[in-house]
């Protein structure tokens, strides 16, 4: 009885702490926010991946002692309701003071409701004072000239970012070195597939449950895609009637509309026959795995590799109880004898940042925000985020270290055929990919259900790409009429007769872009 009412007591004494301690909380947040010494910035993104969190709080942390009067929250939003999350609290006005853009966040729809930072981008960054880069324009310190936050529309620049990436295999050298007695990983498609044999005869042999490649509905398409592309290169290029990096797949896709290529081109069937072969060295059903399916795969030893963006590899690293390294898709050299003669070369990789943060209209320290903005992008700060994070480096000079340095991007080679992973035409492509793999696979069924499907969805991705340019280019009008009245009022200012020229060259080339968008699509409609 005595003890009964001696945890009732304690019960209700922990309740009351828990209690006491919220409401502390709660009034000194509070208390905080409303002091006028203090300032609270909020930034949000969908980086969950790794260690960015840990990255972002060592720069928090950097921050806050320069300027003990500002706190800065970090909110990490998770991918599948960050487009939702962002979107409802951008338009509804409750969003944070920095807003990571992207992923459907960005546009005429969205930009309206962020700050241009268009006069900054051509001050010099103040964090990178007594660098190589001090004096240096903000935007010209970026390797990619600051492309993330560029609005080629209105010729506005919304935001800046500090993310890129590329995507690797991942393999288990412990395993390897078991299986091979070597280390070193396959360097063209054949030696990938000796590979896979000598993974299968191992497992074989010594009854361990042990796959090639550890395979998703996520990371798969990715060696699969930079395979098909690969490909698909000499034809693309044949078929480009401009000069695009990459290529682009609205010109790929008005020629097969226009009958100019077939699935029956050997390209097509040289891109379907890697695709399969890749499949089939990964687990079965593998298109029905999550993410977590395959990491947990080859953490676990089971599968000597899988595919990866960068972003990743601290978390795999620090999850994976042998060493890790990582290595470019094993694409067919120009001589392999059944894959060569569609390619002029191997894929040159070019990555340039994304997911560039933007400072919301609504934000009640906008001075603030864009300068931790642009302490995030000084020089230094992008070192030791590269160095916690595992992203590669976004800044001029700033170098990759460890793993890291094998994810930077390969120059040399020829631009790559069209990637499929984020079109509406790729989904069409990834959801009969099933009819490649397993037991029933059966290529002829899958090219009968590209046949059938494909020129619906290439038009209506081509036909929606031009009701958006459409649409924009009406908007632009009254921009450019705009920049050219207040350029009128202001003779002497340089920086509107440059963005007015700018505005109105870019108008004229996406104008003739959509008359030849139209007619190509014209000329389809009249073809049986």
């Amino acid at each position: 009885m005595i003890r009964a009412r001696w945890f009732r007591r304690l019960g209700w004494t922990l309740l009351a702490a828990v209690f006491l301690l919220a409401g502390w909380r709660l009034a000194r947040r509070t208390l905080r926010e409303n002091d006028a010494n203090q300032i609270t910035l909020r930034f949000a993104h969908w980086q969950l991946e790794g260690t960015t969190r840990q990255a972002f709080d060592a720069l928090v942390r950097d921050y806050e002692a320069l300027h003990p009067n500002v706190r800065i929250e970090q909110l990490a939003i998770p991918l599948s309701v960050y487009p939702s999350w962002g979107t409802t609290h951008v338009i509804g006005g409750a969003a944070p003071d920095l807003v990571e853009l992207g992923r459907t966040l960005g546009g005429r729809r969205i930009y309206p409701y962020f700050l241009s930072i268009t006069e900054e981008i051509s001050r010099p960054n103040p964090y990178n004072a007594g660098t190589p880069l001090a004096g240096v324009a903000w935007r010209n310190t970026f390797l990619d000239g600051m492309e993330a936050g560029f609005d080629p529309q209105s010729f506005d620049c919304y935001g800046a970012s500090i993310f890129s990436n590329t995507p690797r295999v991942y393999y288990n050298v412990d395993l390897l070195r078991e299986i091979t007695g070597q280390s070193e990983p396959p360097r063209t498609f054949g030696q990938f597939t000796a590979l896979c044999r000598q993974v299968r005869a191992f497992a074989s042999r010594t009854g361990r449950s042990v796959l090639p490649f550890a395979g998703s509905r996520i990371n798969a398409p990715l060696m699969m895609d930079d395979l098909a592309s690969g490909q698909l290169q000499r034809l693309a290029s044949e078929l480009n009637p401009g000069v695009y990096f990459p290529v682009n797949y609205g010109d790929f896709y008005l020629a097969y509309l226009n009958h100019e290529w077939s699935l029956d081109e050997p390209a097509l069937r040289g891109a379907i026959e890697l695709m399969r072969r890749v499949g089939e060295e990964m687990p079965p059903n593998f298109m029905q795995y999550g993410r977590d399916d395959a990491l947990f795969d080859f953490v676990q030893g089971r599968a000597l590799m899988m595919t990866a963006y960068g972003q990743d590899a601290t978390g795999i690293v620090s999850q994976a109880p042998f060493t890790v390294r990582v290595f470019k898709s094993p694409e067919p050299r120009p001589g392999d004898p059944e894959f060569g003669a569609n390619m002029i070369g191997p894929n040159a990789e070019q990555s340039g940042s994304y997911g560039a943060f933007g400072i919301t209209r609504m934000s009640p320290h906008p001075r603030a925000a864009l300068d931790f903005l642009q302490f995030i992008t000084s020089a230094a700060a992008d070192q030791k985020f590269v160095r916690i994070s595992g992203f590669l480096p976004v800044i001029v000079g700033v170098n990759a270290q460890g793993l890291t340095r094998d994810f930077m991007p390969d120059g040399r080679g020829f631009p790559p055929g069209p990637t499929f992973l984020f079109s509406t035409t790729g989904q069409v492509i990834l959801r009969q990919e099933y009819l490649l793999f397993g037991p029933g696979a059966d290529k002829a069924a899958f090219l009968t259900a590209l046949r059938r499907e494909l020129p619906a969805a290439m038009r209506e991705e081509v036909s929606g790409g031009l009701n958006n340019l459409t649409q924009t280019l009406r908007l632009n009008d009254t921009s450019i009429e705009a920049v050219h009245q207040l350029q009128r009022a202001e003779p002497g200012n340089a920086a509107l007769r440059r963005k007015y020229q700018g505005m109105v060259e870019t108008q004229n080339e996406q104008e003739a872009s959509a008359y030849y968008t139209a007619l190509r699509l014209r000329q389809a409609a009249r073809l049986p």
